[in-house]
């Protein structure tokens, strides 16, 4: 039997159907301010349901913040995540998500209807973060030096890596390729990564020019040793969204 993996944006839901290596993708808009918008979401979910076992639900929003788990009160939830993202937002749920590969503690928020749907309706009793996938993942590969980009639709994370320590996992608006790399580059400056490492850039939008971002990257000195990597969105969905817990 196949693998269900429901990935859920703020404004789309993506139905990721996994067996024998192969993933087949059907991304749906959410629409969940308009009527019946609960009964156009579950459908699919149930017929996709008659043919495989759900795995994970997932979420994406850059409203989540890390903390260190040796130092992680519960009772605090709120105010660690207040600190850094301001206001929890009305009907908004407030939720954790250990990465114990990287002993951090992954708090975001998600909308209300999603919380109750994944544990009412789908009985998953946790709904995780994607970027807490890519951080697991990432761990796993046990870089010395490394930056990882992960490209969403309006919003992309820089994660880096130097000396085998994480040194920052923020996610950023973005509207083109230039805002990506100048971030990329103040980065660059302000954490002093080393001039020759590795960057891997996963898109999960499905319409990221890689081959513009490149020609972009090859007119600064900076970036002149960076040795790019880049994963489709379908490898992307394959190799973290669809992985399991083996493979991280």
């Amino acid at each position: 039997m196949s693998r269900l993996v429901l990935h859920y944006t703020d404004s789309t839901l993506l139905l990721l159907e996994y067996a024998q290596e192969t993933v087949v993708a059907q991304r749906l808009p959410l629409e969940s301010d308009k009527p019946f918008a609960k009964e156009r979401m579950s459908s699919p979910i149930k017929k996709a349901l008659e043919s495989s076992r759900l795995q994970r639900v997932l979420w994406f929003s850059p409203h989540y913040t890390l903390f260190p788990r040796a130092l992680f009160d519960p009772s605090q939830l709120q105010a660690y995540y207040e600190l850094n993202q301001g206001q929890l937002p009305a009907n908004h749920y407030l939720t954790q998500q250990v990465i114990a590969s990287l002993d951090l503690v992954l708090i975001f928020s998600m909308p209300v209807w999603l919380y109750d749907f994944a544990k009412y309706d789908l009985h998953m009793s946790q709904v995780q973060h994607s970027v807490a996938l890519q951080l697991t993942q990432l761990s796993a590969q046990h870089p010395k030096d490394k930056v990882v980009l992960l490209i969403e639709a309006s919003h992309f994370v820089l994660i880096a890596v130097q000396d085998n320590k994480l040194l920052c996992c923020t996610a950023n608006e973005y509207q083109q390729n230039t805002d990506i790399l100048y971030f990329l580059l103040a980065h660059q400056q302000k954490l002093q990564l080393p001039q020759r490492l590795d960057l891997a850039i996963y898109d999960a939008s499905q319409s990221f020019d890689f081959s513009a971002f490149a020609a972009l990257i090859g007119q600064f000195k900076d970036f002149e040793q960076y040795n790019c990597t880049f994963y489709d969105t379908p490898t992307y969905q394959n190799q973290i969204l669809c992985a399991s817990s083996e493979d991280h």
